[in-house]
């Protein structure tokens, strides 16, 4: 199975479709989606089914651009999703969602360095954003931990966020727009 790309504790794969019970375990907390446009729908496994054929019809081949499976290495299990978005030309969005059991675990600050690493190594991508609402302090503490400086509120898929941003080779500009 190739990697997208692996850290010391997690793997991050392309989906199977063998991975729909367990991402339909993370996606059906409600608790994950607290500080997503999702919060109050948590996911039926009829969702995670076509998320995840929508997601391996995409043929994602370059880190740029690529949403994947977050596997725990100890014990194999499918435990979220993480990815970059497209957002503004050669500046993907960094995304992730675990498993309420795996929070407090450093494995967001994990997977965001990876991501960026990743990123980064991939021509024209010239930086990343990051988005938290605002009152959700784990995640923002996350996004700072992996080198993003904030740069502002504002309104993002409907919920007011705060945007971080990260240039490659190091922070943005203390003024980098958080327009999109």
């Amino acid at each position: 199975m190739p990697l997208y790309f692996e850290t010391a504790r997690l793997a991050v794969r392309p989906y199977l479709a063998s991975d729909t019970e367990g991402l339909f375990r993370v996606m059906s907390d409600a608790r994950v989606h607290i500080y997503t446009k999702d919060k109050g729908c948590p996911w039926d496994m009829q969702r995670a089914g076509a998320y995840i054929q929508y997601m391996m019809g995409k043929g994602f081949k370059a880190l740029d651009c690529f949403h994947g499976a977050v596997i725990e290495k100890s014990t194999g299990q499918l435990i979220g999703l993480c990815g970059l978005n497209p957002y503004k030309p050669g500046e993907p969005e960094i995304e992730w969602k675990l498993g309420v059991p795996y929070w407090g675990k450093g494995y967001g600050t994990e997977l965001g360095r990876q991501m960026l690493k990743g990123a980064f190594a991939v021509m024209g991508v010239k930086g990343a954003y990051g988005m938290a609402q605002p009152g959700h302090m784990a995640s923002r503490r996350v996004l700072e931990k992996i080198g993003m400086g904030y740069i502002g509120d504002r309104v993002f898929h409907g919920q007011q966020s705060s945007f971080y941003y990260i240039a490659n080779g190091g922070p943005g500009p203390a003024g980098a727009a958080a327009e999109g």
